[in-house]
């Protein structure tokens, strides 16, 4: 069998954690996940890692290492109040360091957004949420770092 070497052991160690909404059946949702995937893929692909909820939740041992071994260092991106994101990380155990609400954020830009309409194919007024979603989580890992 072979062992597992350190750098391996601890690739997650030290990152943060986007943990985005999985509402696939509104609007919210896909503005929560294209948002974590700006924030993951283009403005700090080195510092972040993208939770898979699913997996997360079925115990696949990628995703629950990511919150296990950076607990103070999750940003959940919930699409509405509901907060499933952040209920289910509390029920595992885990409490999201930041959380930003989608639809609080789509109030805060002054915009109306149908919760269904733009669900597969997000228009210019949700690609602008999805900016202002990443912009926050960005400030919100910029804080983080601050207490660090």
């Amino acid at each position: 069998m072979l062992r597992e070497s350190s750098m391996e052991k601890h690739k997650f160690l030290g990152k943060f954690v986007i943990a985005p909404c999985s509402g696939d059946g509104q609007t919210v949702g896909t503005v929560s996940r294209q948002a974590a995937y700006v924030v993951v893929d283009k403005i700090m692909p080195n510092e972040t890692l993208l939770l898979c909820l699913p997996a997360f939740v079925t115990g696949v041992e990628e995703d629950v290492k990511m919150v296990r071994e950076n607990p103070n260092r999750v940003i959940a991106i919930e699409g509405c109040d509901r907060k499933c994101m952040s209920k289910i990380l509390e029920g595992q155990g885990y409490k999201p360091a930041e959380t930003i609400i989608v639809s609080h954020t789509i109030k805060e830009m002054g915009l109306k957004i149908d919760r269904i309409k733009n669900r597969a194919r997000l228009g210019t007024k949700e690609e602008r949420v999805v900016l202002e979603v990443a912009n926050r989580a960005v400030e919100a890992i910029k804080k983080l770092k601050s207490r660090s």
